[in-house]
C-alpha cells in the first residue's frame, strides 16, 4: 500500500539484489532484447572487497557502463518516500555526467518520480570501480535507521519505502530499455562536454 515500508535486519545490503533480481523478472515484452548484467558483489562494508577483486581481474569490457544500486541514508533534500535518488556523487568523486543524464531522462520518459542528490555521507563502490577505469553511474533508496540504529539511538530494523523501491526497479527497467536512444538533454550535455573538452587541450 501507499506509505508502505520494507523493514529488515539488512535493507541496507539486499536491496540492491531484490531490485537485480526483480529487473531480470521484469525484462519481457517491450524491450526484451535490451541485454543488462546483474553483479553480486561481497563485503562492500569492509572496503568493496567484491567489487575491488572484480574490478582488478578484468572480467567487464571497459566499455560497459555501470550502474551502482545503493541504500543510502537521506542528505540534503533526498527524503524517503520521494522515489528514487539519483547520485550524482559521493563522499570521494562525482560520477560520470552523461550516464547521470540517461538516467534523469529515461526518469522524465516513463513519468517516475525521482530525486536528483549528492549523497556525501559515504563512499559507494561506483567511485570504486571508477578508480579503475570505469564509467560509473548511481543510483540510492533513501534508507530509514542506518545499520539498525534510529535517530534516537535504539537498535531496530531498517527500512525503505514500498514506492521507492517499485520507482528504482522501473528506473533500471526504463534504463536498460532505451539503451542507444539519446535525448535532447543527452546530446546537449555531451556537447558541451566535448566543447570544454576542446576548451581544455586548446588551454593547455
Amino acid at each position: 500500500s501507499r506509505g508502505a515500508s520494507i523493514r529488515c535486519g539488512a535493507a541496507l545490503d539486499v536491496s540492491g539484489c531484490w531490485e537485480s533480481l526483480c529487473l531480470c523478472r521484469g525484462r519481457g515484452g517491450k524491450g526484451a532484447n535490451a541485454h543488462c548484467v546483474g553483479l553480486f558483489t561481497r563485503a562492500e562494508e569492509v572496503g568493496f572487497v567484491g567489487a575491488i577483486k572484480l574490478a582488478q581481474a578484468n572480467l567487464l569490457p571497459r566499455s560497459l557502463t555501470i550502474l551502482s544500486l545503493e541504500t543510502s541514508t537521506p542528505r540534503g533534500t533526498a527524503e524517503i518516500g520521494k522515489g528514487p535518488i539519483v547520485r550524482v556523487g559521493d563522499k570521494v568523486s562525482s560520477f560520470d555526467g552523461p550516464s547521470t543524464v540517461r538516467l534523469l531522462s529515461a526518469a522524465t520518459a516513463e513519468k517516475i518520480s525521482v530525486q536528483r542528490c549528492l549523497l556525501d555521507g559515504g563512499t559507494c563502490e561506483a567511485t570504486a570501480y571508477q578508480l579503475y577505469g570505469y564509467t560509473c553511474a548511481a543510483a540510492s533508496l533513501a534508507l530509514g535507521n542506518y545499520h539498525n540504529v534510529t535517530p534516537e539511538g535504539t537498535i531496530a530494523a531498517e527500512y525503505v519505502a514500498i514506492d521507492d523501491f517499485v520507482g528504482m526497479v522501473r528506473l533500471c527497467l526504463a534504463l536498460v530499455r532505451r539503451k542507444g536512444k539519446v535525448s535532447d538533454p543527452e546530446k546537449t550535455l555531451r556537447l558541451k562536454l566535448e566543447t570544454n573538452a576542446r576548451s581544455y587541450r586548446a588551454f593547455y
